[in-house]
């Protein structure tokens, strides 16, 4: 004993070593006078800056683990509490090998926690890029805002419609939040003006899931398609829009707040001729060919320079590079949103069959369960 003490001492020396811990049990020291071993320890290591630590644990079945860790963390005075108070508590009265281990393996499969605790670890999947529309109105997001304050004209919501490729965008005054006033308003001031899309992005509302509306989509041969429920990153610029929107009739609205509807068509006309962030373009400009005059104090009058054949054929080229230019811009930037998006991703795997818990965004009060 005394040999390998200095020869351990020789070699800790050797390997600029400064603490040494060495178990009690397993390696005979707990079968020597314990007095005498601390005494020769002292003695060889004397003048030397190392520390030496001696620690033991205690010896538990797998069954008194178990009832120590239900104490510890299901019972009343354990409280539930996290990982790291669960083992500072428990270290408190009992230790051994690969406690840390079996505490957090043992909360982390705790059911209660689950579904009582609000997660600290968020799930975040690397970003799906979707598909970018080759024509205006080919694909549109649809959307309602409100309620709001009703107006002197009896609406209290607002039909949003934005096109993919161009982000012109269309805000229609309505009195109800409903399928039918959805469905007749959508073919009423969209349909017969642009003409119906080959798909629609909408959310999960009852509206744009009902009969009606499914009906009336299924007449024109429109295919739909749902944002994810309590996501609305799905249909980013149609939410930006709608902060635009908002913004402006702040400013322009009566102290009552009841004359908004009056400047919903002045508001959409600023937000199609200002370039939009995506496109770099105005959405006027990408629909139409040209773009818009906006009406001001020094406006000047062009001369007419085309006849009818050589407009039609300078508007098709300029409204065909115009979407090719707009399209590459948005791919351009869909990626480079999914290279940021995608750095601070955290995915998870999950096969179908697997048991996954819910959140539970409708629960009753602050003590309900959160999944």
């Amino acid at each position: 004993m005394y040999k390998t003490l200095q020869n351990l001492r020789s070699k800790a020396e050797q390997e600029l070593i400064s603490h040494i811990a060495m178990p009690r049990i397993g390696c005979g020291l707990d079968q020597l006078d314990w007095d005498k071993v601390k005494a020769m320890i002292k003695y060889v290591f004397k003048g030397s800056r190392i520390k030496i630590v001696i620690y033991s644990h205690q010896s538990y079945s797998p069954e008194e683990k178990l009832k120590i860790l239900e104490e510890f963390h299901n019972g009343v005075l354990g409280g539930h509490q996290g990982i790291s108070r669960t083992i500072k508590r428990i270290k408190m009265q009992h230790s051994w090998k690969g406690l840390k281990t079996d505490v957090t393996e043992f909360i982390k499969k705790c059911q209660s926690c689950q579904v009582n605790k609000a997660s600290n670890h968020t799930v975040k999947q690397p970003m799906v890029i979707t598909t970018t529309a080759r024509a205006p109105f080919e694909k549109i997001f649809m959307d309602i805002v409100g309620q709001i304050t009703t107006s002197y004209k009896n609406n209290s919501y607002i039909l949003t419609i934005q096109d993919d490729l161009t982000k012109y965008s269309l805000a229609i005054p309505i009195p109800r939040h409903d399928a039918n006033t959805i469905a007749k308003e959508f073919v009423e001031k969209f349909v017969c003006f642009h003409g119906a899309p080959k798909s629609i992005v909408g959310d999960q509302g009852s509206d744009f899931l009902s009969k009606v509306f499914t009906s009336c989509c299924k007449l024109l041969k429109i295919e739909k398609f749902h944002t994810t429920a309590y996501h609305p990153q799905a249909d980013r610029a149609l939410e930006r829009s709608h902060r635009t929107l908002a913004e402006y009739l702040r400013h322009y609205v009566d102290k009552n707040l009841q004359d908004w509807d009056e400047y919903i068509p002045f508001a959409m006309f600023v937000y199609n001729t200002t370039p939009h962030s995506t496109t770099e373009r105005q959405p006027y400009e990408l629909l139409y060919g040209k773009p818009a005059e906006v009406p001001n104090s020094h406006s000047r009058t062009e001369e007419v320079r085309y006849n009818y054949d050589d407009y039609c054929y300078e508007l098709k080229q300029r409204l065909q590079r115009a979407h090719d230019t707009a399209r590459d811009t948005i791919v351009k930037k869909k990626e480079k949103s999914k290279a940021l998006y995608d750095r601070n991703a955290k995915p998870t795997t999950v096969h179908v069959g697997d048991k996954v818990l819910t959140k539970w965004h409708a629960k009753k009060g602050k003590l309900s369960a959160n999944w």
